[in-house]
């Protein structure tokens, strides 16, 4: 599997999405939908970018990983980050205090992907405005209103865990090819 540079896309997205947050002027009722839309499709390539990195750690060879439940990448992302803990330092992977610290941490991270997945669990609902039928697409206007006040700490709570997570991942990789080089 070749590497792929998935993480410069996923930034480009995340900073469209920071413009448009921290411009003061934005309609909430109007701008929300391509916030959303472009926010999800951040946390769908940094997953993917995770997991592809992962994988290539791992030496596990599969196609790329397909589909848009962000819930379901996720689940895939943290099998493989449990594997690589106990690759990377066996000791430190078993201690009971690590692994309840990084179970109570992923399952925060959880929490939020599936908080932000609530709306939009495939990622049909803001990219158009009728599903894959021509069927007019409806949204929870409650649970619009309520994502949109939370919007701005849950976007920095994911960010700030893929990016810090994305990061090791790559320092990790990193690390095993220099390790390589020098043998």
């Amino acid at each position: 599997m070749t590497r792929m540079n998935l993480g410069r896309y996923a930034i480009d997205y995340q900073e469209a999405v920071n413009v448009l947050l921290n411009d003061k002027t934005w309609k909430r009722d109007f701008t929300v939908y391509p916030i959303i839309f472009l926010y999800r499709h951040y946390i769908e390539l940094k997953l993917k970018e995770i997991i592809l990195h992962s994988w290539e750690f791992l030496k596990i060879s599969r196609p790329f990983p397909e589909g848009h439940k962000v819930y379901e990448l996720w689940n895939i992302c943290r099998n493989c980050l449990i594997e690589i803990d106990k690759q990377v330092d066996p000791g430190f992977a078993q201690s009971r205090e690590y692994v309840e610290q990084i179970t109570v941490a992923y399952d925060a991270l959880q929490a939020d992907i599936n908080r932000f997945a609530e709306i939009d669990p495939d990622s049909q609902h803001f990219r158009y405005p009728v599903d894959k039928h021509g069927n007019p697409i409806t949204i929870d206007n409650k649970l619009l209103a309520k994502l949109q006040r939370e919007l701005p700490e849950l976007v920095k709570r994911i960010s700030y865990n893929l990016d810090g997570i994305s990061t090791g991942i790559y320092t990790i990789l990193q690390d095993k090819y220099d390790g390589l080089s020098q043998s």
